[in-house]
């Protein structure tokens, strides 16, 4: 089961984060008891992941920053989000490997409780299969991390 941070330890947890956006769920994302539905929770989460990547400028060109695919998405719902609440996503690059690397994600209310976690594989591609990450990119990617990236553990 995915469990990122210990029990108890959520606060300090969301604080590592160095990124994120703030979404406010419409209407038509929620069911008649305005809890927002489950199928749009990813959708969230990549607008975040997209906005990580933007906002650390690939060096390289292409139509996306930092192209790539979602490989595997863990999902962990913890509590209902609602119609028009402030929900702020937040992203953090854990790995990075060859062509792939591993991003944690965390979805959080107003009062800063966790509604749900991802942790997201994602490979580099261009449309004709994985492709290795540039030396510019990694170095880019550190830098906005403003950290080392371990290598992406093997599986």
């Amino acid at each position: 089961m995915l469990a990122p941070y210990e029990p108890g330890n959520e606060a300090a947890w969301l604080a590592s984060f160095r990124f994120s956006v703030e979404v406010r769920p419409r209407y038509c994302e929620c069911d008649g008891q305005r809890h927002v539905s489950n199928v749009v929770y990813p959708e969230y989460l990549e607008f975040s992941r997209l906005q990580f990547f933007k906002s650390a400028g690939d060096p390289e060109p292409g139509d996306f920053a930092f192209q790539h695919v979602t490989a595997e998405l863990q999902l962990r719902y913890l509590a209902a989000c609602f119609y028009d609440e402030p929900l702020a996503i937040h992203s953090k690059l854990m790995s990075i490997g060859v062509s792939s690397a591993v991003m944690d994600q965390a979805m959080a209310g107003p009062d800063g409780s966790i509604r749900a976690l991802a942790r997201v594989t994602l490979v580099r591609s261009l449309g004709h299969g994985a492709v290795p990450w540039s030396s510019a990119q990694r170095e880019a990617l550190e830098r906005f991390c403003g950290r080392p990236l371990p290598a992406v553990p093997p599986s």
